[in-house]
């Protein structure tokens, strides 16, 4: 894992469902919608990411999907969310970034 040194920025996105998920992650009648959203999404950060961004995990809870990208120090993904609400308008998307250099938050994820 000595490349993960060069990505040790962690960007978060929320991707929050318009419709109620009933007994699933989110109903079935919206997964084309969602995973178009997705689809932009990993396009617009390797954009962006001019290739110094990795994707690396989705979690996908009650109502929200959650992506996980690194990525280095000169990547500046502030405008993939507009990106994304200009081709997605209707979607509620959220974003955070933070300092993971150890990856603990994708290694936490992994079985034991």
């Amino acid at each position: 894992m000595s490349g993960v040194l060069e990505l040790p920025r962690l960007a978060w996105f929320g991707v929050y469902c318009q419709r109620a998920p009933g007994v699933g992650f989110w109903d079935p009648e919206e997964t084309d919608s969602l995973d178009a959203l997705e689809r932009d999404l990993i396009r617009l950060c390797e954009q962006f990411g001019q290739g110094w961004a990795v994707y690396v995990l989705r979690i996908a809870t009650s109502g929200i999907r959650e992506y996980y990208v690194y990525m280095g120090g000169g990547v500046d993904f502030t405008q993939v969310v507009p990106g994304l609400l200009a081709q997605h308008p209707d979607y509620r998307i959220d974003y955070e970034e933070s300092t993971d250099p150890s990856w603990s938050r994708y290694t936490s994820c992994l079985p034991a």
